[in-house]
Parts: C-alpha cells; structure tokens; sequence
C-alpha cells in the first residue's frame, strides 16, 4: 500500500511539473500592418498606411513574456497631396497570454513602448530660368521642368495597446487573424526652434503567422 502512495505522489508530481512547463519558450511572428494615421492637423488629413511587422516573445512562464516589436508601414501619395510618407518603429514590453496552451483559441494583451522614425518626401518642380547653373558647352531649354525631392524625418516616442488572438493551427504554428492596438505617437517639432510637441491617437490591425518554438529549462 506505501508503494501505491509514493507511485502516486510521484505521478502528481511529474504532472503538475509537466503542466508547469508545458508551454514554448519563445514565439516569433510575421505578418501584415494597416495603420490609420490621425495627424490631428489641420493641414494634413487623416490618412491610411500598409506594411510589416515582426515580433518576439520570451516566455517566462505559461501566461507571461516579454515582447519586441518593430516593423514599418508606407502610404505612397497622402491624399490629394504629391508626399510620401514612411513610419518605422521599435517597442518592447509586457505580454500576457489568456488560456491553456493545449486550446486552439489563445488571446493576448501586451504594452510595448520605444520610438518611431517618421520620413516625408515631396517632388517638386522648378524651370530653368536666369542665374542656374549648368555644365559648359549645355543649353538649357527654359521650357524643361527640373524636379527635385524635399524630405523631412524625424525621431519620436510610441506606444502600443492592444492584444490579439492566434489559432492554433499545429504544436508550433498558429494563425494570427487579429491583432488590433491603439498606437500612440509623439513628436517635437523643432522647426524654427518651437520645440512644440504633437501627439498622435493611430490605430493598428495586424494579421500573420507565429510561430512557438524552444522549450523552457
């Protein structure tokens, strides 16, 4: 009868040791972006962008990680004006997983922050007229428009909210067909020294594939 206990007890224990640990170490995902940009501005409208992004988790246990996350987005022509616009970023944080493991449905909530570059150009057009420069022995047609680019970047603070929902497809491969997050931006804008700050409330929608991998020592 002692030998049954202690079988038993070492059968408990495995299982509640097994359960502390099953679950992967790590996570990789890849996968699309849309953000909605809300410039807050009178001059520029809101406007939509689309790209990547990747993140990394380490697992410290079954519901708690530690996330990175960079990716970027681009929206060719912004609105009826002739600008380009690029947004790239890179945050880390907290993540928390809801549920078991073993279940096909598993949401997420995490908060990330770190900084965001944003880059602008625009074409423009100028005539060659009295004064410009050209290389000997070239004639310039006055009628020829010459085109250039303007390009403005900058260096702000971000913030993501949110959480998202992947489907278990396999042990190691899950189908994200959700992630949403409230993105926050802040920029200075030191043009002419005003030092204004200008925050901006955006919206993200990813959709991809994560990957789990690793198990925990």
């Amino acid at each position: 009868m002692r030998k049954s206990y202690v079988v038993v007890g070492a059968a408990l224990l495995f299982a509640m040791t097994a359960a502390a640990t099953d679950y992967p170490q790590y996570e990789t995902f890849l996968g699309y972006s849309f953000v909605r940009f809300n410039p807050n501005s009178d001059f520029i409208p809101s406007y939509n962008s689309n790209g990547g992004a990747g993140q990394f988790v380490y697992n410290f246990n079954k519901w708690f990680g530690g996330e990175i996350d960079a990716g970027g987005v681009t929206k060719g022509v912004l609105n009826n004006f002739n600008v380009d616009t690029t947004t790239a970023w890179i945050t880390a944080g907290p993540r928390v997983t809801f549920g078991s493991w073993h279940s096909r449905f598993r949401p997420f909530a995490h908060v990330l922050f770190g900084g965001a570059y944003t880059a602008a150009s625009a074409q423009i057009f100028t005539f060659q007229g009295p004064g410009s420069f050209f290389p000997p022995g070239f004639t310039p047609n006055p009628n020829a428009p010459i085109t250039t680019r303007l390009v403005a970047s900058q260096w702000g603070f971000a913030m993501f909210a949110g959480g998202g929902l992947d489907v278990k497809m396999s042990k190691h491969v899950y189908i994200r067909p959700v992630g949403a997050d409230y993105f926050l931006t802040r920029y200075t804008n030191n043009l002419f020294g005003s030092g204004n700050t200008t925050t901006r409330n955006n919206f993200r929608y990813t959709a991809g594939i994560n990957f789990t991998w690793g198990e925990p020592k």
